[in-house]
This record gives C-alpha cells, structure tokens and sequence, in this order.
C-alpha cells in the first residue's frame, strides 16, 4: 500500500510550546522511522515524520509495506507500528504539567513562563551547563561561554549559598567536575567561573538563576528503570538514545538531556524536530539566547518546503529570540512568517497570539 503524502507550500509550521497555548498536548513522540511513513492530523494535515516528531491525541499513523515506526508515548512506554498499517495514536493523554508541577520538581521551576532571559551576549564567561536543572551524574560537565582575550578561566561551587572548600583553573570552556567534594541530593549548588580577564558569570546582565541540583535515591532508580525498559525494547541504538532524553527531560534532567540530543548529531541523527528541541531546551528552559538561535536556524536550512510544522515553530521561537535581543524589525520578520504558518495550519489562538506579539514590537520599535 502505498502512503500519498499531501504536499503543502507556506511559509511557515507548529511549535511543540504553539501547541500546548492551542491546548494540543503532545503524547508520545517518534524515536524511529523506515520506509515511507506518514501522520494525519486531525484537521487532516499530512505530516512527514521523523526521529523526534511529536505525535497528538487523534493523529493515524500510517506505514507501507515496507516501512515501520516506533512511537515513545508521554509514560514512557514503547510502542511499534508494523508495516502495512493505518493505526489511530494509542498512547494514553499526556498530564499537563501544572505550576505547582513544576516549582516542586525544578530548580526555581525554569519554564514557569516569567519572561526572564538569562543572557543575551554579554562578553562574560556564563554558565551554559549544568544550570537551571536536575542531574543524575555527581560528575557532570561544566560549560561556560568563552570570553574574548581570555587564556585561563577559574571554577568554583556554591552549595546552599556558601562557597564550596573546590576550585579548578582549566584553559578552555568545558571540565568535568572530579566528584569530590561529592554533591550531595537535597543541596542546592551554583558553577561560578571566573575569567583571567577580570569578568566572571556572576556578571550576567538579566535575571535568570542557574543552580542546579541532584535526584534523589528514589528518583534515580525510576529513571534507570525506565532508560532499563527501553534498552530491552528499543534495538537501534539512536532511537533508544532519543528515547532516553524523553525520560530525562520528563524528570528535569535538563543538562543531560540536552547533552545526548546535541550528541546524536555526530552519528547523524540530524532532524528538525530534534533540532527544535533543543531551540526549546535553550529558550525556555536555560533561557539561553544565543544558543537557541542556533538550533532554530538549523532547523530553517534542513526543514523541507513542506514541513510546515516545524518551519513554523523554528520561526516562532526565532521571534522570541529576537525579541528577545532587542531586535525589533528581525523578531517581527520571523513572527509574520509564523503568523502565516499558524493560519495555514489553522491554529487560530496562536496566530491570534503572534498578531498580539507583532503590535506590541511595532510600538516598541516606534518608540525609538
């Protein structure tokens, strides 16, 4: 049987966050796809899927005779479409998180929607991980920005507030943190990294806080009982990677999710919806600016003409960041562009919300 895709022309596609103001909650997402494959949406949109696609209530997800899918659903579990079938998306209605969702699980809960940006691009060393997130490693990775002129960079830890008896001197942008002293779950802790030109994170130029913190004994074992689960179900190794950074991410291990997905481009794992992903991750969960403009632009030059969803959402969070920047004339470029994704897809509330967004840079824009 072969699957006839719907080519659709526009300028524009849908953000996973578009989505959840549309009260479109995701519920599972593909983490592997072969042959020829296809996803009708229920206003009928025909969708080429891809490792990282989010899937909805209401979707059919269909497959040729040679073709196969592997679906993550929200809780986790796995699920494979055979070849041959025209299937109706079984996975179970995601829980939308709520506020109270989110200020007990995260570190002062970084996607509570407050508008705070953690940096622009200020020529200082600031924090890019681990910030603003859980972690399942007593080790993780440090990461900072690089400042200009800079040869050396000095590491140190606050935990709870007080300085930390540990320093490091390295002279690039990224360490790993010996283990001892050994972190401690329940302990809130903040990198400090120090430049030999004088500047330090602690000079960021917006609000945004980046302490971070571990899971506890029964947290950990639940995600190594569901990354266990997946090893048995899922073969390919990148599907079950990706599948892994769902599970961290629904248990706000932030950093090492977004390390595995920004890794699996070097095995060639490179599509838009993971790259959208991770524009998500840095916008706003880290809230960090320029980081999330790269992601976003990637997902520009690889989208095809036709993925109007993704095209769509990459423009939109292009607009936030420019926005966010100051960059008044470029945010409004990229949010017209979306607008127009929003009503060719028919998500009237968000281009509704666009429109909004528009006359509020414009008067921004006139005030100069």
């Amino acid at each position: 049987m072969k699957i006839r895709i719907a080519v659709f022309i526009a300028l524009s596609s849908i953000a996973t966050t578009a989505l959840a103001a549309s009260n479109r909650i995701s519920n599972g997402l593909i983490i592997h796809s072969s042959g020829e494959v296809a996803i009708e949406r229920q206003n009928g949109l025909i969708v080429r899927p891809t490792s990282g696609t989010p899937i909805y209530p209401g979707d059919k997800l269909r497959t040729a005779q040679n073709a196969q899918l592997t679906i993550q659903c929200a809780d986790w579990g796995i699920k494979s479409i055979a070849p041959g079938e025209n299937q109706l998306n079984s996975c179970l209605l995601a829980k939308e998180e709520s506020k109270s969702d989110c200020s007990t699980d995260l570190i002062k809960c970084p996607d509570r929607g407050d508008g705070k940006i953690a940096w622009n691009s200020a020529p200082i060393p600031y924090i890019i991980s681990p910030g603003r997130t859980k972690l399942l490693d007593s080790k993780p990775i440090l990461r900072w920005n690089p400042v200009a002129g800079a040869t050396s960079y000095k590491l140190s830890l606050r935990e709870n507030g007080a300085k930390l008896n540990w320093e490091m001197t390295v002279s690039g942008t990224e360490a790993v943190y010996p283990g001892e002293p050994v972190l401690k779950p329940g302990v809130r802790y903040r990198l400090i990294v120090e430049a030999n030109t004088g500047v330090s994170s602690e000079s960021a130029v917006g609000g945004g806080d980046t302490e971070f913190g571990l899971l506890d004994e029964k947290q950990v074992q639940a995600v190594k009982d569901a990354v266990g689960a997946i090893d048995k179900q899922v073969p390919n190794e990148n599907a079950k990677k990706l599948a892994t950074s769902s599970v961290y991410l629904n248990t706000n291990l932030i950093a090492e999710a977004r390390e595995i997905l920004e890794n699996l481009q070097e095995t060639g794992m490179e599509t838009p919806p993971i790259y959208r992903t991770l524009g998500d991750l840095y916008l706003e969960k880290l809230q960090l600016v320029p980081q999330a403009e790269v992601y976003y632009s990637k997902v520009i030059n690889t989208a095809k003409p036709d993925d109007i969803e993704e095209l769509t959402a990459a423009r939109y969070g292009l607009g936030q960041v420019h926005s966010a920047m100051r960059n008044n004339l470029e945010a409004m470029k990229y949010l017209r562009m979306a607008k127009d994704g929003y009503t060719t897809l028919g998500d009237l509330p968000m281009a509704e919300k666009v429109e909004k967004q528009l006359r509020d840079l414009q008067r921004r824009e006139d005030r100069k």
